[in-house]
């Protein structure tokens, strides 16, 4: 199965496994609406969180683009550490080619790692490839992992409950996917190949979610149709 970027799928499920890492950056611009401007937000929104002795985390690193971004706009200052937690060897693989940073990236689900105490948390896409009875645990220990003040920032795709706007935006995105490239055929591939690997939340679960876990002041700072970005203080 073919979903574009020479990205092919063994039995049509998706993957971030099998060869998939190299192409991985191509094919998420051309998927994801302002997925470049989300990163931009994001160093930007850094500023207030990375100081001097200031630690910070990218949950689901990929292949390092955002947290090497958020590494060079802040590595002059004293004692600031970089952590990419990504569970795909083959992610961190094409990171650290070619990589003149300092960040330390770690091979492993964050169901499993021992987070320091962090200033700031970034979670660019990741949540919704989380099983749903875990989602809860993975927030709560994120929120328990922040210093006082601490900010995490939570971009993710998001399902409408109304009716008729899903149907609108569904559409919207997929002439957004053809317009960027994509055949119709690839695009319902990658549609096909998300089922049962890739549990959308709405906004109210996602905002319930956050809140549950202790998070009192949650924004929306950017939106585009299903996709959607939180800043949340701690």
């Amino acid at each position: 199965m073919d979903v574009g970027n020479n990205i092919k799928l063994v039995n049509g499920q998706w993957s971030f496994y099998n060869g998939v890492a190299k192409h991985f950056d191509d094919h998420v611009k051309l998927s994801i609406p302002l997925y470049e401007e989300g990163h931009e937000l994001i160093c930007y929104l850094s500023d207030f969180f990375l100081e001097y002795n200031s630690i910070c985390y990218e949950i689901g690193s990929s292949t390092g683009t955002l947290i090497k971004k958020l590494y060079r706009r802040h590595h002059d200052k004293n004692n600031i550490t970089f952590y990419g937690i990504e569970p795909v060897k083959e992610m961190i693989e094409v990171a650290q080619s070619n990589d003149d940073t300092e960040i330390e990236y770690i091979n492993d689900s964050i169901k499993n790692v021992n987070m320091l105490s962090a200033n700031l948390i970034v979670g660019y896409y990741f949540l919704q490839f989380i099983p749903i009875s875990k989602r809860k645990e993975v927030i709560q220990k994120i929120y328990d992992s922040l210093v006082p003040g601490g900010g995490f920032i939570l971009f993710e795709k998001e399902l409408p409950l109304d009716p008729k706007i899903y149907k609108l935006i569904t559409s919207s995105y997929m002439k957004f996917k053809i317009d960027h490239g994509f055949s119709p055929e690839e695009v319902l591939s990658k549609q096909f190949s998300l089922e049962g690997t890739m549990v959308t939340n709405t906004h109210s679960e996602n905002q319930c979610l956050l809140s549950s876990v202790g998070f009192s002041h949650i924004t929306t700072v950017m939106k585009y149709g299903e996709f959607n970005g939180y800043l949340c203080f701690k």
